[in-house]
């Protein structure tokens, strides 16, 4: 038996540019996981969603963007100028060589960074195209 900590949110907010999904964080919790096991670690990337918040679609959702971007612009008015800018937005940010996450353990991603972008990039590879450069 083991002890498992999952933090749960009263109310969902997704990441923002104000309020990014930083990579030194992730790690953190990466090295977590892959210290159970790598099936572990491979388990919580697939359960885990919102790596990616762009206003309208979810990665989750990839597949069907399109059709459902149509049917957000319909549902909100959304016009060319902020789809412009809605692709420019970024919410998941590499800040590795300059972590911003107070608890960040920047030996450890250096070493096992590239480990963690290829699992990451396994599950969520849309998301990780996205990931930006702090």
């Amino acid at each position: 038996d083991i002890a498992v900590w999952v933090y749960v949110q009263s109310e969902n907010f997704p990441a923002e540019r104000s309020f990014p999904i930083t990579q030194s964080y992730l790690d953190i919790i990466m090295r977590g996981c892959l210290s159970i096991s790598h099936d572990f670690a491979r388990r919580f990337l697939e359960t885990t969603h919102g790596w990616w918040h762009d206003g309208l679609l979810d990665e989750k959702d990839h597949e069907t963007g399109t059709e459902q971007i149509l049917e957000d612009e319909q549902k909100t008015d959304i016009g060319k100028n902020e789809r412009r800018s809605i692709e420019n937005h970024h919410t998941w940010v590499n800040d590795r060589h300059a972590p911003m996450y107070v608890r960040a353990d920047s030996e450890y991603s250096l070493e096992n960074g590239e480990e963690i972008d290829e699992l990451i990039k396994e599950h969520h590879p849309h998301a990780f195209q996205r990931r930006v450069v702090s």
